[in-house]
């Protein structure tokens, strides 16, 4: 899957998320392009993603506490889980 098409569907499925809440507060679509970009990387690296990988890349540009993944661990487990599937069909 291209790089472009691989990152569409993580910020989609990020964005579906809004894990921080900012774009309901009307932020711009792309208010968390720095970590889907991070995401993205981690699909097309080719190794099993996990929630602590997700954790690990949402903590670097939210490092404040709590944030989504202390908030909603069961969601960022979904967004992992979501990921790896993107990556095994990729």
């Amino acid at each position: 899957m291209p790089h472009d098409q691989v990152t569409a569907e993580v910020r989609s499925l990020i964005n579906g998320y809004d894990p921080e809440g900012l774009l309901g507060m009307g932020a711009p679509e792309d208010e968390y392009e720095s970590e889907v970009g991070d995401l993205a990387a981690l699909v097309h690296a080719g190794q099993e993603i996990t929630a602590a990988a997700v954790s690990s890349v949402w903590n670097r540009w939210f490092n404040v506490s709590p944030n989504w993944t202390t908030r909603h661990p069961s969601q960022v487990g979904e967004v992992a889980a979501a990921l790896d599937r993107l990556r095994a069909g990729r």
